[in-house]
């Protein structure tokens, strides 16, 4: 006995889903792989929108940080440039002081202070040393601060400078004298007005 079969048809009878059946597996399978994939993907998106305004309110934050670090830098430039100012003022205001005393006094003695100087070196004693000469308003006030080892040097050194041209007229009006910590010397501080032409 034989027996026949037909391969053809048995493989036409079996239904289109079954031969393709690994087909639809593999696209459920796809379809869920992308589900997740999709899933994590917005999950990521959500963290990165997240990290993206924390990090958006951060460089706000440090915006307005500089804004206000400049104001106080502006503010802080400008009070020291102000400061400059007033110490340039000031420095211009002293000069133009001195420059308008100099000037005052320069008006007042053409010929300088060479004459009194030479006045007091040419009158000499032994025993008697100035320490500080002080002439003022162009010579019309003078002060003379020195040592003494007698106290008589004192007046007689200013009765001989008063033989001198330049010192005519000259009238000492404080005469102060005191000894010396050590007693070997006498201290003298002398002023004087010079009321004549020189």
């Amino acid at each position: 006995m034989k027996q026949r079969i037909n391969l053809y048809n048995f493989v036409a009878s079996q239904s289109v889903w079954r031969q393709y059946s690994p087909f639809p597996q593999a696209a459920i399978g796809l379809l869920l792989v992308l589900l997740v994939l999709t899933l994590f993907a917005v999950m990521d998106k959500s963290k990165a929108d997240t990290e993206l305004q924390q990090l958006t309110a951060q460089r706000d934050q440090l915006e307005q940080q500089a804004e206000q670090l400049s104001a106080i830098n502006n503010e802080a430039l400008t009070t020291v440039l102000q400061q400059e100012v007033s110490a340039l003022e000031n420095q211009l205001a002293a000069r133009q002081s001195t420059m308008k005393s100099i000037t005052e006094e320069g008006a007042a003695n053409d010929a300088g202070f060479s004459p009194f100087l030479e006045g007091m070196a040419r009158q000499h004693f032994e025993g008697l040393w100035l320490t500080a000469i002080e002439l003022v308003q162009g010579g019309d006030r003078m002060g003379l601060k020195g040592f003494a080892g007698a106290p008589e040097l004192v007046p007689r050194y200013i009765g001989k400078l008063s033989n001198e041209r330049v010192f005519a007229g000259t009238e000492f009006d404080v005469f102060s004298l005191e000894r010396t910590d050590d007693n070997r010397a006498l201290a003298f501080d002398v002023t004087a007005v010079v009321e004549a032409e020189k």
